[in-house]
């Protein structure tokens, strides 16, 4: 008779499950914080925000305007960033934010994902879900005025 007990549980608390999120390919720093734009819920929410909207997020809320850069991807399999040294995703998911630039729109190549808007209260470095933090289209970076 096998013993699933002894093998399975372990691997299930392996896991961390947060509003339907999983983190089990980045996790060498606390997860990232998923927040709204307005009006609309995180997955699935809208990449092309109009001018003046506002996005709240753990803290405070940004205007769509305070845009702190783009981001490339490389060969490597990191998105860098444009215009900020430093900001970056890996590809398990691990982001840093830097230069007060604490907010993050991610759309994923996945229409499941879609845009989701993700932050770090205070700044630093956190893990993206592995569902976000994997197959991006393109993402880019927001100003909080909170932070590193």
């Amino acid at each position: 008779m096998v013993q699933f007990g002894s093998t399975l549980l372990p691997l299930l608390m392996a896991v961390a499950t947060v509003n339907g999120y999983s983190w089990t390919r980045c996790k060498n720093a606390p997860q990232c914080v998923a927040t709204t734009n307005t009006g609309t819920t995180a997955t699935g929410g809208n990449t092309s925000p109009q001018m003046g909207s506002r996005f709240s997020y753990v803290g405070g809320y940004v205007f769509a305007y305070d845009t702190c850069s783009g981001f490339t991807y490389n060969s490597n399999g990191y998105w860098y960033s444009h215009e900020k040294d430093g900001l970056f995703i890996s590809p398990t998911g691990y982001v840093r934010f830097a230069h007060d630039c604490n907010l993050l729109l991610v759309s994923s190549k996945s229409q499941a994902v879609g845009g989701t808007w993700w932050s770090k209260s205070g700044g630093g470095d956190c893990c993206l879900p592995d569902a976000v933090g994997q197959n991006i289209e393109n993402t880019a970076a927001y100003y909080t005025g909170v932070g590193s």
